[in-house]
């Protein structure tokens, strides 16, 4: 039923877009949600779940140790454990052999340190930067250098984590690094936490700048700290481009179980 009212959904034109939701249950309050904006001239796909209801994990490699790389594959994974993968993007920057370019902690487990290093090319270093934690029940974005001064704490709270950069919303402002006039226009994945606590997953599904982005995610999201994931290469599922383009590090996703499947911590 969910799969034919997503088909549905791509047929209809653009413009309608902002007015739908897809719900992980029917009518369930608080369940998932993804829902499709318009924002000037960008088409923007928003996944929004409650850490303290919604299964949120971050993936990277299967059981035996090769990256997922591919939504096609976290779901067929999933899929075996009695999960539905309800949405799914890229989960921060990574290096040529789909290794996360800074920290990674899943399932509890340290897969990869903090990246403290600043004066390097590429957005991941964009200052400040920092970590999208998910632990019990809750969810932060903590800038690289507070997660260091304190990454014994972080590290045991942390059930999923995963860094990247820039931070784009801190504490409700936008970064000043960001030029509301500069020409750089890519499609733009990111991370944040609304005003409620609630996990947004967005994507910019065509080009548009780092401030405009952040403006988006901050008014009409009312994000108050947002984590840019990636650039260019980003993808969110579901979608008609999901499962075209490159494979990807690790993933961050929003599943729902199957009927009669006991639901798993998180």
């Amino acid at each position: 039923m969910f799969q034919t009212f997503l088909r549905r959904l791509r047929q209809l034109p653009a413009l309608m877009l902002p007015s739908l939701v897809l719900a992980s249950a029917t009518g369930a309050a608080g369940a998932a949600e993804l829902r499709q904006y318009q924002y000037r001239q960008s088409f923007i796909s928003a996944c929004t779940a409650d850490p303290r209801t919604d299964l949120i994990r971050t993936y990277w490699k299967d059981g035996a140790g090769q990256p997922l790389a591919t939504f096609v594959r976290l779901d067929a994974m999933l899929r075996q454990q009695g999960e539905e993968m309800l949405c799914a993007t890229n989960a921060g920057i990574y290096d040529k052999q789909l290794q996360p370019l800074g920290l990674y902690i899943e399932d509890g487990k340290l897969l990869r340190r903090l990246n403290t290093r600043q004066n390097a090319y590429g957005n991941f270093y964009l200052q400040p930067n920092g970590v999208l934690v998910l632990a019990a029940g809750q969810a932060f974005i903590v800038e690289t250098g507070a997660y260091a001064a304190q990454s014994e704490q972080w590290n045991a709270t942390a059930r999923y984590a995963t860094q990247s950069g820039p931070l784009m919303i801190v504490q409700g402002r936008i970064n000043a690094l960001f030029d509301p006039d500069s020409p750089n226009m890519v499609v733009r994945n990111a991370a944040c936490i609304d005003s409620a606590g609630m996990v947004v997953l967005a994507i910019a599904r065509n080009p548009i700048s780092f401030y405009d982005f952040a403006v988006f995610l901050r008014d009409e999201l009312k994000c108050r700290d947002a984590l840019y994931l990636d650039g260019s290469i980003s993808r969110m599922y579901p979608s008609l481009e999901a499962n075209i383009g490159p494979a990807f590090g690790a993933m961050i996703a929003v599943m729902k179980q199957a009927p009669g499947t006991k639901k798993s911590p998180q």
